[in-house]
């Protein structure tokens, strides 16, 4: 249980902060940044600049709602911005190699909605959706692994530390679980 309060309490810490930020992406709305531009023109949404708060130890990019796009969307941006991943209803997911300025579709192998993910390196991405969906990359998406989930609601959340080490909760965020092997088995978050 400390892990999941510690979980929710970084997150509630992520999106203050995000809010914070909110005043230097709109100056920086004016430059082109990494998410302006021609990207944005091709897919037909407004421009605009996101950037990853860094707020574990680890440097692990959190999401925040600026990272949510028209159309359910979700971006989900490695360390170093380099990398990235675009999720979508449907099971669609897209990658970015270069900052975001272009996008190639990936095989997730489902058609549920993906809604949120966690990018511990430019291989590794954890992504999940509704009904349960759980899936795993470790060579930037080449391969999309869909997980067993404990969940079998809709997950409303991840945060990975690796490519073995992960945490997931349910939408409601009554439930979280926890995983050491990528994914293999899962235990709860209690109290230890």
């Amino acid at each position: 249980m400390k892990r999941f309060l510690a979980v929710c309490i970084l997150f509630v810490c992520v999106l203050a902060i995000s809010g914070a930020r909110n005043a230097v992406a709109a100056d920086r709305a004016a430059i082109p940044g990494r998410l302006a531009g021609k990207q944005n023109e091709e897919a037909k949404i407004p421009s605009q600049v996101t950037e990853s708060v860094h707020a574990t130890p680890a440097s692990i990019p959190s999401q925040s709602s600026r990272d949510v796009l028209p159309g359910g969307g979700v971006i989900i941006v490695a360390p170093g911005d380099a990398y990235a991943w675009r999720v979508w209803p449907g099971g669609k997911i897209e990658f970015s190699f270069d900052s975001s300025h272009t996008w190639v579709l990936q095989k997730s192998g489902v058609t549920a909605d993906l809604t949120a993910g966690s990018a511990p390196s430019e291989k590794v991405c954890w992504v999940v959706g509704k009904a349960g969906t759980v899936l795993l990359t470790t060579d930037k998406g080449k391969h999309w692994k869909q997980l067993a989930s404990p969940i079998q609601e809709d997950v409303g959340g991840v945060y990975a530390q690796d490519g073995k080490r992960a945490s997931i909760w349910n939408a409601s965020h009554s439930q979280s679980f926890e995983t050491n092997d990528g994914g293999v088995t899962w235990a709860p978050n209690v109290d230890k």
